[in-house]
């Protein structure tokens, strides 16, 4: 048999005489139960969880609530519940809920509560679904079981899976705001949410886990370099943002209906935004630049979005109808659209369509880059939010934090400070006088 490539996790195998789940660790073998059913996988969720968790020590013990190791019984009186359990039965106390059955009442909770004014789920929600698949290993523990052990032991098995610090602890911070949520309902025992916040978040430095790098602001020349890879719609929509220093979501959910061109600076009020939920108004001003740039899509319906995929696709197809070469067969002519039809563009773009045309692009100029010179260093791949940066960062250089603040729309100086790098010049100019 080959061997297991180092560091990868250990596989689930399939015992055929018996017909039974099992798996090799540190060249000692768990029998997990039948094999295919649901028992065997949560028992081995909860086997690499701990695994991972203590570091890869060949002592791997158990979950102390769970089943022993060498086999997993299921008892008559609570069996395992697959993942697709539904909510909690009408009678059954609070003492005997599991996990999962806390989870599946929770995001039912969060598919009504985490949604914008447009209907739209939050981010929140997809981080929720995340907290939820690290909970599988405890899918049958009772919920008032759960401790700060177990939790710690799902921050740390993260960490040893590759999952950066900040995905760690983003984890860490939705797990408990699931028992939070259930002790606010009465279905964990009171103390539950404070005895999970002993758990710190994982420190810079002091942990497995990986490091994201910082983002940084985007290099004028590598936007400009990338432009002419782009459609006109997209490589208009990074002019705007980059000028304005708005948000890649308030730049795909602009409309005509949103701005305010009264005076000579106009004033873009987007319906939602990232703080909507907090009642903050957020104000984005639109200089000369800006308004000459957006001009031409404003010549719409007030309600209709300004940067659409539509009108992009149209004009790609279009040129490549003009740069067409042979001509088209009759039942080319004939072709129409298909009803139902899977890529159909939309309305609007939105963050990942849009974040991906700027991928797109930067891969077609390093591939023209590469053909011109084979020794050429590629360009890096970049993001809409460094465009937001770069703003930022322009703005405090020439009128200072307060005013990069206000621009951004920031409640505080110390966000700002993220996206806005320090002067490096002034630091050297004051050191040059002095020092």
């Amino acid at each position: 048999m080959p061997r297991r490539r180092q560091g990868s996790v250990p596989s689930l195998q399939r015992h055929k005489p018996s017909n039974r789940a099992r798996v090799w660790i540190k060249g000692r073998t768990y029998w997990l139960g039948k094999w295919g059913s649901p028992e065997a996988q949560l028992a081995y969720n909860r086997l690499i969880a701990e695994y991972l968790a203590t570091g890869r020590i060949e002592n791997v013990r158990p979950d102390p609530a769970s089943q022993p190791v060498t086999e997993v019984v299921v008892s008559p009186a609570r069996p395992t519940v697959a993942r697709q359990t539904p909510p909690v039965e009408e009678g059954r106390t609070s003492d005997a809920l599991t996990v999962i059955e806390l989870v599946s009442l929770y995001l039912e909770y969060c598919q009504t509560y985490y949604r914008d004014p447009s209907g739209k789920q939050t981010s929140t929600y997809g981080n929720t679904l995340q907290a939820s698949r690290a909970l599988r290993p405890f899918d049958d523990t009772l919920a008032s079981s759960f401790g700060p052990k177990r939790l710690g032991m799902i921050r740390d098995s993260e960490a040893a899976a590759g999952r950066p610090r900040v995905g760690c602890n983003a984890i860490l911070k939705h797990v408990r705001r699931v028992f939070q949520w259930a002790e606010s309902q009465e279905l964990v025992p009171r103390g539950t949410y404070n005895s999970l916040k002993t758990v710190e978040p994982l420190k810079k430095g002091r942990t497995v886990a990986p490091e994201l790098p910082p983002v940084k602001p985007i290099d004028e020349e590598i936007v400009e370099a990338t432009l002419p890879y782009l459609a006109e719609v997209v490589a208009d929509m990074i002019r705007f943002q980059r000028l304005t220093g708005s948000r890649p979501g308030e730049v795909c959910g602009l409309r005509p209906a949103d701005i305010d061109r009264s005076g000579a600076t106009w004033k873009w009020q987007p319906p939602t935004h990232k703080n909507s939920w907090r009642d903050a108004d957020r104000v984005i001003m639109i200089g000369p630049r800006a308004q000459k740039l957006i001009q031409k899509y404003l010549l719409r319906d007030a309600d209709a979005y300004c940067f659409s995929p539509k009108e992009a696709e149209r004009k790609r197809s279009a040129l490549r109808r003009l740069a067409r070469k042979s001509p088209l067969t009759p039942s080319q002519r004939k072709r129409k659209p298909k009803r139902h039809g899977r890529r159909r563009p939309r309305d609007a773009y939105d963050t990942a369509s849009y974040r991906h045309a700027i991928t797109r692009a930067v891969g077609l100029l390093n591939k023209a880059r590469k053909a011109e010179d084979p020794k050429a260093t590629p360009i890096p791949d970049w993001s809409p939010n460094q465009l937001r940066h770069a703003a930022a960062t322009e703005i405090r250089k020439k009128f200072g934090l307060e005013a990069a603040q206000v621009v951004l729309g920031h409640s505080t100086a110390d966000i700002t400070q993220v996206y806005a790098e320090r002067n490096q010049a002034l630091a050297a100019q004051v050191i040059r006088q002095i020092g």
